[in-house]
């Protein structure tokens, strides 16, 4: 009797011992594009346990939770990589108050407005997102909290300060103020010379900074006798001190040739906006340098955009990975989807447009590790269509057609 006592204890011990199961979620995809770029396929189980995909697999199995999917098109979470969602600006007053106007609002407000346009990116179909650049200084702060959980939002991958030289565009001069207003709206992220511009980038990666954005003087643009404003010394110190502390780099350009070959031989990671010359789309395939275009950013301010746009085409035919961003803040969320749409009619496949959204922004992020496919050991960041986003690529990325929406396997949309 002793002994089978010993034996019962013993087994009651071994069984509390167990960590408990989770349970497992499943959702029957009647179309899967689990990597955008490679043949879709039909009648698919996605299995989920603890936020992540820990199978992919045919036919329709059972799981804890199912999620019928079956008459949708299931895709991997969509990524924008170039965003601002502190504010969305009026093109048709002065930009630099406006911009001004960030420093100088209270945050708590700043905060709030942007509360609903992270929910409405998430009902879009983006479950991550690359904010770069945030002069009202919440950014971070909003980001913790979607990560807590306390938002509703998407994963944010955010810096606040862009790193600019003095005289820079977010040199407080060049925003219209009156002089004794200047000292109000300071950019923390200027710098002039190798010391000060190394500081900046340590600075603003204590305060919490995922990525930095180097942003190129405006100068050129306006004036083509100016080949850039920053020196060489500089742009390596802003790159050299991000990569040493493990931070990617996003540079802005405004087509300049020198400082782009410039940027793209020192090591920048991603190339914002454009054009881009011949030199530079070759550098930048011999680099792996990834290319943000924000087409309809420059489609809305008519910079170039042409210009643009075939430097797109040729760019993906080279072999440059090409990467979804918006530059929203530049336009309202409601016309951000456009995006798809010209790039589309920059030459590039309807596959590879969606591609540019998924697993090429993720990997040019670092994080093809867990995002941008469906596939075992990744996060459950899936979202569906009822039609093929690939034939209806005016549609992708649009709240009324995207019709389920999960977030590290929490759903947000859908999936009733």
């Amino acid at each position: 009797m002793k002994l089978i006592k010993c034996l019962i204890a013993a087994a009651c011990v071994m069984v509390m011992a167990q960590p408990a199961l989770s349970d497992i979620v499943v959702i029957h995809a009647g179309h899967l594009i689990a990597e955008a770029g490679k043949p879709a396929t039909k009648n698919q189980s996605i299995a989920i346990e603890d936020g992540k995909i820990v199978a992919v697999k045919d036919g329709f199995v059972s799981g804890t939770t199912v999620i019928d999917l079956k008459d949708s098109w299931v895709m991997p979470g969509l990524i924008d990589m170039h965003t601002h969602v502190s504010g969305e600006l009026n093109l048709e007053q002065p930009v630099g108050l406006q911009i001004a106007a960030g420093y100088l609002r209270p945050p708590a407000t700043l905060v709030l407005e942007a509360l609903p346009r992270v929910k409405l990116l998430l009902m879009n179909g983006f479950t991550t997102i690359r904010n770069v650049g945030d002069p009202t200084g919440t950014t971070y702060a909003l980001r913790d909290a979607i990560n807590r959980g306390d938002v509703v939002g998407p994963r944010m991958v955010v810096v606040e300060a862009q790193i600019g030289v003095d005289g820079g565009d977010y040199d407080a001069s060049q925003m219209g103020l009156r002089t004794e207003l200047e000292r109000l709206v300071t950019n923390r992220g200027n710098c002039s010379g190798v010391t000060d511009c190394t500081k900046v980038v340590r600075e603003e990666i204590n305060r919490g900074a995922d990525v930095i954005k180097l942003r190129q003087a405006g100068a050129p643009a306006s004036d083509p006798k100016i080949d850039m404003v920053e020196s060489e010394d500089e742009i390596k110190a802003v790159i050299d001190t991000a990569h040493k502390l493990n931070r990617r780099v996003a540079v802005h350009v405004n087509g300049s040739p020198v400082f782009l070959h410039m940027v793209i031989a020192d090591g920048v990671d991603t190339v914002e906006h454009g054009p881009l010359d011949d030199n530079a789309i070759a550098m930048m395939k011999q680099h792996g340098t990834a290319y943000t275009p924000t087409l309809l950013a420059a489609k809305l301010v008519d910079y170039r955009f042409n210009d643009a746009s075939i430097g797109v085409g040729k760019a993906y035919r080279s072999g440059v990975p090409i990467v979804y961003g918006t530059d929203l803040g530049i336009m309202a969320i409601a016309r951000s989807h456009e995006e798809f749409g010209l790039l589309a009619a920059a030459g590039i496949p309807p596959d590879q447009v969606l591609r540019s959204a998924t697993l090429n922004a993720a990997t040019a992020l670092g994080r093809a590790d867990s995002l941008g496919s469906i596939e075992p050991g990744k996060l459950a960041d899936i979202v569906a269509m009822k039609v093929d986003p690939l034939t209806h690529l005016d549609k992708l990325g649009d709240a009324a057609a995207i019709s389920f929406v999960m977030k590290e396997g929490q759903v947000f949309k859908g999936g009733k």
